[in-house]
């Protein structure tokens, strides 16, 4: 991978909680800054969490780091802070005033 010197991604789905980062050190200590990992949502509805979203890749050749990652919510997925009901949105019954 050092002598490679060009940006590599490697996008997988281990535990499917979204990621982006550069975990391998070389052997004198130093992070490969040419390597990225990208970890994509996934369904964990073992743990009752369908946190199913998905990620867009950006490639830019004359970018220093050619890869560039966007998180895309889907909003009926969202599990921390769900989404409005459709019918509801822009109503302000309930608001103290």
């Amino acid at each position: 991978m050092t002598s490679f010197q060009r940006p590599v991604a490697y996008v997988h789905g281990d535990s499917h909680y979204f990621r982006v980062d550069k975990p391998f050190l070389d052997a004198s200590g130093k992070r490969l800054e040419n390597f990225t990992r990208v970890e994509t949502f996934g369904d964990n509805q073992a743990n009752g969490d369908n946190d199913v979203h998905w990620v867009k890749a950006l490639v830019d050749p004359k970018s220093r780091d050619v890869f560039a990652f966007q998180p895309q919510i889907v909003p009926g997925n969202r599990v921390a802070v769900p989404a409005p009901p459709l019918d509801h949105v822009g109503d302000d019954q309930g608001q103290d005033r």
